[in-house]
């Protein structure tokens, strides 16, 4: 019997605490589950079609062409909770039968989904959250157009919307946070939140609530009935609480370590790389590879940023080819032989294949276009900028 008080105060303490998460989430008080998400036509890339900028609307763009293959835009990356954002609302000009919209987006372990509704309205707003493969982290989400387009579309805004959910959804919404495993990612060396960027609560901060809670209710409860207050029932919180983080570690790490071994054992090094995080970038790196010539030769990387993981990537397995990153155009440097990758999306580069020249806002390089896929295109150079 001596333990009840301090079970009683670890329960209680529990039900306060999902109670408090509860109410600061209903009322709003969690400013990132609860603000539209919203991009501009500007905003978006263009990872196939041919956009044009429109003078007298700096915020959207149209594009006039695009092949067989339909059209494919995507927003920034961002860490976006599958569970907390689902309506998706849109403002795109020319959809019609031929041509109707499918959602599309990315989750944190690189599987591409797609909704299976399709829409031919201008404006409108979807549910994604009755998709089955909603769910997770999502890294970028996007918008997909069969083509070939009969007339231009003109895309002005797309806008993601925080779902409206009961006391019931966020406590489940909790559940999902604290029982999901993360696979490895370029987080993970430093974090260590459950399935999504911004959890709901870290499980740091949540178990520090609970003991805390706990500890006020013990302590309360014993200087009420007149007793000495000793430290080991205080201790003891504090050790069960490091008790439970390090549990939930130690099984997102042993989920990590079949994920590892499914990924790469018994496989060669060429294998493990393209079963990598980043192994669709290695493919189509060595595709680059392979239309280079063998001899070592002059090679600009150029890509929205210069400095990110893409271009480093790059940099690193197109060695021993004379390559340089940190390029946000073509450079003047550039001359006849050498040869300019340009690493998508990049829609202030584009390709004019009439002339055969890549062509940005104060400048042009003649080129011969040897190599395109989602990821970029590789150029040589066949004149001086």
């Amino acid at each position: 019997m001596k333990f009840l008080p301090w079970l009683a105060a670890l329960f209680v303490g529990a039900a306060l605490t999902l109670l408090a998460v509860v109410l600061y989430y209903q009322t709003g008080g969690y400013s990132e589950a609860n603000i539209p998400l919203r991009w501009n036509g500007a905003d978006l890339q263009v990872a196939r079609g041919q956009a044009t900028a429109l003078p007298d609307d700096p915020g959207a763009f149209t594009i006039q062409a695009a092949d067989a293959r339909g059209v494919i835009l995507w927003t920034p990356p961002r860490w976006i909770s599958a569970g907390l954002y689902g309506n998706l609302l849109w403002k795109i000009t020319g959809l019609d039968d031929r041509h109707p919209l499918y959602p599309i987006w990315r989750t944190n372990d690189g599987k591409v989904g797609q909704a299976k509704q399709a829409t031919k309205i201008s404006s409108n707003l979807l549910d994604l959250r009755t998709e089955p493969d909603w769910q997770g982290t999502i890294m970028t989400l996007g918008l997909f157009i069969p083509g070939p387009l009969a007339s231009p579309l003109i895309v002005r805004q797309l806008e993601l919307r925080p779902a409206a959910l009961t006391a019931r959804e966020w406590l489940e919404q909790l559940w999902r946070e604290w029982t999901a495993r993360e696979d490895w990612s370029q987080r993970s060396i430093n974090f260590a939140s459950g399935a999504t960027a911004r959890p709901l609560g870290s499980p740091v901060l949540l178990i520090a609530i609970w003991m805390g809670l706990s500890g006020l209710l013990y302590g309360g409860w014993v200087l009420a009935a007149g007793q000495r207050l000793r430290p080991t029932p205080f201790v003891a919180l504090f050790l069960l609480g490091w008790l439970l983080l390090d549990l939930r570690w130690q099984w997102e790490l042993s989920g990590r370590l079949e994920h590892t071994v499914e990924r790469f054992a018994g496989k060669d090094a060429t294998s493990r790389r393209l079963a990598d995080l980043d192994g669709e970038l290695y493919r189509f790196l060595l595709d680059i590879g392979q239309r280079l010539p063998k001899r070592p030769v002059r090679l600009f990387i150029v890509s929205a940023d210069p400095g990110g993981f893409l271009a480093g990537r790059a940099h690193y397995h197109l060695l021993p080819h004379n390559n340089y990153m940190g390029f946000l155009r073509p450079p003047t440097a550039a001359h006849e032989g050498d040869y300019v990758l340009i690493l998508s999306p990049l829609p202030e580069v584009r390709f004019n294949p009439a002339p055969a020249k890549l062509e940005w806002e104060d400048g042009q390089l003649a080129v011969e276009r040897l190599y395109e896929a989602p990821l970029g295109a590789l150029f040589r150079v066949t004149g001086n900028s």
